[in-house]
């Protein structure tokens, strides 16, 4: 039975705005989530935007103009500061890095390793260490500290003791093999006593190791460092066992230690980052971990500026491929990043 076109167009009409009614209230809820997510979107970008901002003013405020600190750091090192320029290595091979160093400071054409390792007062000498001759330092002249540096559980721990091993048997300057060196005021630069480099990554440490200076041998502060070493030897850190931040704490405890009292070897000291170490920033060819330290952590927490490659004016010296060893809380301290 067919039924009338008036009843069907009835019904039609009946339905009709129910489906209408259920498509209206599912358009209402997707803009609704979706306002909700450009919300969330638009407000976490206005807060990134925000500390960025606010960081890279702070950081710029604080940025010391080069030069001008290189006035304050001129100083008349004493002539009897041993001239010899320490750098470990696999192999024994001139890097370009390396170069910058010998060529710069017209050192002598013979490179010296242990044991045959004699400053001569009128010329630098480059001085190459390998792990062999390190071990062999260690036991021939710190035969207390030699049961600590053989149970490392790291390769990088007795890497970074036999650093101060050779800074306290020798005095002179040790660079790692990546910093390069741009200009001779260095010798000018050196604080009498030991210099340790500042670091422009706050958030993980006030100094490193990859520069130090020693204007003589068997100054007590390398002591002091070998003796905390010893007391963190089972900790698997290595920032803080042997690295920057074991360095820090070291200093602090010197300080305390000779507060008040004349030191005949002179002072600690902090090699100034606008100098020593400013950040390579755009540098790509490196790996993620130091990108994200590099690239982004030095942009997102505020702490002092130590300026970029770019320009190099008044730049000694450059660290041209590493950034700072992390811990996996990155060695987070407020304390650090306001220094």
């Amino acid at each position: 039975m067919n039924m009338p076109l008036t009843e069907l167009s009835n019904r039609k009409r009946a339905v009709l705005p129910l489906e209408n009614t259920a498509k209206l209230q599912k358009r209402n809820k997707e803009p609704r989530s979706r306002r909700s997510l450009s919300l969330y979107i638009r407000g976490v970008s206005a807060l990134i935007i925000s500390i960025l901002t606010f960081s890279f003013l702070y950081s710029e405020y604080h940025t010391r103009d080069p030069c001008l600190v290189m006035v304050d750091q001129l100083s008349s090192p004493p002539n009897t500061m041993p001239k010899l320029y320490h750098y470990q290595s696999k192999q024994n091979v001139e890097s370009s890095e390396i170069l910058t160093w010998v060529n710069i400071l017209n050192m002598t054409n013979s490179i010296e390793s242990y044991p045959n390792v004699s400053p001569r007062p009128e010329m630098w000498t480059p001085v190459f260490w390998s792990d062999e001759s390190c071990k062999k330092l260690c036991h021939d002249h710190f035969p207390e500290f030699a049961p600590t540096y053989d149970g490392f559980t790291h390769t990088i721990q007795r890497v970074d003791s036999c650093r101060y091993l050779i800074l306290f048997q020798y005095g002179g300057i040790y660079a790692d093999i990546d910093m390069t060196l741009h200009s001779p005021a260095i010798q000018e630069l050196i604080p009498r006593g030991v210099g340790l480099v500042e670091s422009p990554y706050r958030y993980n440490e006030y100094v490193q190791n990859s520069l130090m200076t020693a204007t003589s041998a068997g100054h007590e502060f390398w002591r002091k460092v070998l003796q905390l070493i010893q007391k963190r030897s089972i900790s698997n850190s290595v920032l803080t066992s042997t690295g920057p931040s074991m360095l820090d704490d070291a200093m602090l405890l010197y300080k305390r230690a000779t507060e008040g009292r004349k030191e005949v070897d002179g002072a600690v000291h902090v090699l100034p980052c606008e100098l020593f170490h400013r950040i390579p920033r755009g540098n790509w060819e490196t790996t993620w971990s130091q990108i994200l330290a590099r690239e982004v952590l030095t942009r997102l927490i505020p702490m002092k500026g130590c300026g970029r490659f770019q320009g190099g004016n008044c730049e000694i010296t450059r660290h041209v491929s590493t950034a700072s060893w992390t811990s996996s809380t990155f060695g987070f301290s407020p304390w650090n990043l306001f220094q």
